[in-house]
């Protein structure tokens, strides 16, 4: 949860001339390359990867900057990245092959799998906190809502004072396995009854714990079996070997003047005991590309089914649509990442123009957050070090963008600027 700050204006001549143009497309996507090497001259990124797979084929897979500015060692295009809430739809995957194994159903009480959720209270008042009191919620908390966002449950990190409450609760250092972390979770109030409102939340922990005991296996042992290993994910997981280590993208963060810096904590690429749902997991652009692939096809990848389409149509279908508690258009709010902003309360809600389904994001309306370089029906979703992927099905599109860019101490000033500017120039380059 730590990055920090600097640019080293004698590294930027450097930075900026090396680059290794893996494929030969490069002239189709020059908006893009010429966004991505624009990025590190200016010194917002030390080092960046993008790639863009359309119409069956690798179409731009491109790598410049370092990936050690201290070290100087420069990018070679295997690095490892801590994709923080990338790690989401992973697990959400995960979840869903135990829907369709007839093992969970999507509108099951998840105190049917994590008796500690029986008899949840909501706190009487998250702009002030617990120390107001709770009330009973008036129903269950299901697969479903935890799967939407939409269970009353938080994240800890929005600037509501009972997130403070949250996260220190959540986030607590001497928890070493996501089952304590569930049952200290489960002891606090919710913010919000049940199925009443988005808020962006720990609920995909929720999810991560349930995996654990349906399956009966670690977290990261079931995604390896069941989506890892059958998609030829070989570079994801909590834990890095040696090698790999070797590869790991360092962090950078901002300082208050907006130049970067190397963060002070770094992830820990091992001997990690924690397999958290929200974030968690490291990856490459060429691990998560093959993730993103299995779902712009519906479930499968190179004849291995990952799962059924009518799945990924599911996950991908808004559950959010017809909440009342949707930040409005005229509304005052912040944004804070891609489909997400602060509201009027204080709460990571949704962006007007966005919804979400069980996993993912949806733009519903480009022409509502005035994104007109995005297309309906996008889904997809960002990491808070400025991962971000998204899946296109109307251009048969997956694009991902990979560099480490924290949010500690200070606030990243660009921390949805990056996703918004990746997906725009790549639609620049497909228009002409």
């Amino acid at each position: 949860m730590k990055k920090y700050q600097l640019i080293l204006g004698a590294f930027i001549t450097l930075l900026f001339s090396y680059s290794n143009q893996i494929v030969a497309q490069s002239s189709d996507f020059k908006n893009l390359d010429h966004y991505l090497q624009s990025e590190i001259k200016a010194g917002r990124l030390k080092g960046v990867h993008a790639a863009v797979y359309q119409n069956g084929k690798l179409a731009y897979d491109h790598f410049y900057g370092f990936r050690d500015v201290e070290a100087k060692d420069p990018m070679q295009g295997n690095e490892e990245y801590f994709i923080q809430s990338m790690t989401k739809p992973i697990v959400t995957v995960g979840l869903m092959k135990l829907v369709e194994a007839g093992k969970i159903k999507l509108d099951d009480p998840i105190e049917k799998y994590l008796p500690e959720f029986a008899n949840v209270t909501v706190v009487n008042d998250p702009k002030i906190g617990s120390k107001t009191g709770s009330h009973p919620a008036n129903a269950s908390i299901t697969i479903r809502q935890i799967l939407s966002h939409t269970s009353g449950l938080s994240h800890g990190i929005s600037p509501i004072p009972y997130d403070r409450e949250i996260f220190n609760t959540a986030f607590n250092l001497s928890i070493k396995t996501l089952a304590e972390r569930i049952s200290k979770i489960a002891t606090l109030p919710l913010m919000f009854q049940p199925g009443t409102k988005f808020t962006y939340s720990l609920s995909v922990d929720v999810t991560a714990r349930i995996i654990e005991v349906v399956s009966g296996k670690p977290l990261d042992v079931y995604l390896k079996e069941n989506i890892w290993d059958p998609l030829g994910m070989k570079h994801t997981g909590y834990n890095l070997n040696e090698g790999q280590t070797k590869r790991e993208m360092m962090v950078y963060d901002f300082k208050a003047d907006s130049t970067l810096t190397r963060a002070l904590g770094q992830p820990k690429p091992n001997n990690n005991t924690l397999f958290p749902g929200v974030n968690g997991l490291f990856s490459t652009t060429h691990d998560y590309m093959l993730f993103a692939e299995m779902l712009l096809n519906k479930g499968s990848l190179n004849g291995v089914r990952i799962l059924k389409p009518a799945t990924v149509d599911l996950m991908t279908t808004t559950v959010t649509d017809e909440l009342s508690t949707k930040t409005k258009v005229n509304s005052n709010f912040i944004h804070a990442a891609n489909g997400l902003v602060v509201d009027g309360m204080g709460t990571l809600n949704l962006e007007p123009g966005y919804d979400f389904g069980l996993g993912l994001c949806v733009l519903k309306d480009p022409s509502i957050p005035k994104r007109d370089n995005a297309a309906k029906g996008e889904f997809f979703w960002s990491g808070a070090n400025a991962t971000h992927f998204f899946v296109n099905p109307s251009q048969k599109l997956v694009a991902v963008f990979m560099t480490q860019i924290g949010f500690m101490p200070n606030r990243n000033p660009y921390g949805f600027y990056f996703g918004d500017e990746f997906r725009k120039n790549i639609y620049m380059d497909i228009k002409n």
